[in-house]
């Protein structure tokens, strides 16, 4: 009996947490690819009580994104700024583009560089995916709600977007200033916009501190 005893203190000691150990709170996050130069800075203000899972929008505790959505009411900081860009890759001769011009090539009036001033090339458009930040913002920055054409060739992220325009001399797009790369160049600044933390609710406790770190 008392063997019995003993073996059933050492397994309830064996089982018994460690003291000291802290079970990190879990924060699911989603970002969306213009605002991803902000990955780094959210893991560095991480805690080892705070573990970051990247998410979806509709489970995450904190959204970061650039630019208002249409219809907020949510709480909402800000953490940064940065400018939306209309770029083309880096051996187009076009220098700059006015805002009509812009609108126009995007609406598909114009189809060809020279129409612009540029060489005779095909103009090759890229946009984002309806309901992403991006696109948000250059619609109502540029187009004025007009669709964009048809021929439009779809970008999947922040980062694609800046490859195809790279990878081809007639592309163009548009793309946070952040993200721009030396294999393309801007040719319209389409605005200025802040970069957002959104929550569910009133932050507390660990996505509280991140927010505040963030702001920093």
């Amino acid at each position: 009996m008392k063997n019995f005893f003993l073996a059933i203190l050492f397994l309830l000691t064996a089982c018994a947490p460690a003291a000291g150990i802290v079970t990190p709170q879990l924060v699911k996050v989603y970002v969306t690819s213009a605002a991803s130069t902000r990955l780094t800075a959210l893991y560095n203000c991480s805690t080892p009580s705070t573990a970051i899972l990247l998410s979806d929008p509709q489970t995450a505790d904190i959204t970061i994104r650039l630019g208002q959505p249409d219809s907020l009411s949510l709480p909402a900081y800000q953490i940064g700024t940065d400018d939306v860009a209309v770029v083309v890759q880096s051996q187009n001769n076009i220098d700059t583009l006015t805002v009509d011009q812009v609108h126009s090539i995007f609406l598909g009036q114009v189809t060809n560089w020279k129409d612009v001033g540029g060489s005779v090339m095909p103009i090759q458009v890229w946009i984002y995916a309806q309901g992403e930040d991006l696109r948000q913002i250059f619609e109502q920055n540029v187009m004025n709600n007009q669709p964009v054409t048809s021929l439009a060739r779809l970008a999947v992220s922040a980062q694609n977007m800046s490859d195809s325009v790279a990878n081809n001399a007639g592309s163009i797009g548009f793309l946070p200033r952040s993200l721009e790369t030396a294999n393309v160049h801007d040719v319209y600044k389409v605005a200025s916009e802040p970069l957002l933390a959104i929550t569910k609710s009133q932050p507390q406790g660990v996505v509280n501190d991140l927010i505040a770190c963030l702001q920093k």
